[in-house]
């Protein structure tokens, strides 16, 4: 598989995610920074029974961890009431490179994703397959993930693929027959040439297009794998209405239950004037997927 390249700190960034769908930037965020929050976590999974100790990411013997409705309601939301978690996202190296990328005053998507990837049962290629996150924001093009390292990388641990120039095809929809609970999913080989990937090292952020196809490598540990998904766009831009809740939100709690008792709530606070676009009504997910085209991108010049 292809090593990700590394951005220069002398090279636009603008042309670089434009030319390849992605820059990556090795210890971005400093890891002094990042270990307080990674033992919170493992002390909160310990204490709902997802880590055999709390000092440590090795699961319990025998358990077979994954994600279902009773996880989002009983687990998720011990970890998404961590404040630093949230606060993570408004880090000043990370927000500068956000706002270099989108030239014009940005926002932080309330919603951020904690990956919490457990090990990869043996006839499963990737922890999360094949996507463009367009398929779960599909408002705006130019939104940005940055997908940020919790955890130490290796062959037998991977992180984050990223497909290759795959962002020029536009929104590539999705196949029906690798249906989940949403059909977001698009059919790549793991074994497909253009997949590239690092061994990151905590601290470590990729930041990526809407339209980048993206996976996440297997886990072939015996410990979970922790990684955060937090998305960036303009305030001219209007949002998803879902993606100012929680991420799992209505089966995890609402902002008023897991912010009580944090120091403040800017962490999840939307500014004043960003436009909310709710689902259409009357129409199943699948057959508004159908429907779907990707506005024009300012950010990649299409």
């Amino acid at each position: 598989m292809q090593g990700l390249r590394v951005s220069s700190p002398a090279e636009p960034l603008r042309r670089a995610i434009r030319d390849d769908g992605y820059v990556y930037l090795p210890q971005l965020l400093p890891e002094g920074e990042i270990r307080p929050i990674i033992g919170s976590l493992q002390e909160a999974l310990h204490g709902v029974g997802w880590l055999a100790d709390p000092t440590a990411r090795d699961v319990p013997p025998g358990s077979a961890l994954r994600f279902t409705s009773d996880s989002f309601r009983e687990v998720y939301p011990v970890v998404q009431r961590l404040e630093a978690f949230h606060q993570l996202a408004f880090a000043p190296r990370l927000l500068s490179v956000m706002e270099d990328l989108l030239e014009e005053e940005i926002f932080c998507h309330p919603a951020k994703v904690l990956r919490l990837a457990p090990p990869t049962p043996p006839d499963k290629a990737y922890s999360t397959g094949p996507h463009q996150d367009f398929v779960r924001l599909h408002v705006t093009s130019d939104v940005l993930t940055a997908w940020t390292c919790l955890t130490d990388c290796s062959p037998s641990c991977q992180g984050l693929r990223i497909l290759a120039e795959s962002h020029r095809g536009g929104f590539l929809g999705t196949d029906d027959t690798l249906t989940g609970t949403l059909p977001v999913y698009v059919r790549v080989s793991p074994d497909d040439h253009r997949w590239m990937t690092a061994d990151y090292r905590i601290g470590d952020v990729v930041v990526f297009h809407s339209l980048t196809v993206h996976a996440g490598g297997p886990n072939r540990t015996n410990a979970l794998r922790f990684s955060a998904d937090v998305r960036y766009q303009r305030s001219s831009e209007p949002l998803r209405s879902e993606w100012a809740h929680p991420h799992g939100w209505p089966i995890t709690p609402d902002w008023p239950e897991l912010t009580r008792g944090w120091a403040t709530g800017d962490w999840v606070r939307l500014p004043a004037g960003v436009q909310l676009v709710p689902m259409p009504a009357g129409i199943t997910y699948a057959e508004y997927v159908a429907t779907l085209s990707a506005p024009p991108s300012r950010l990649l010049g299409y």
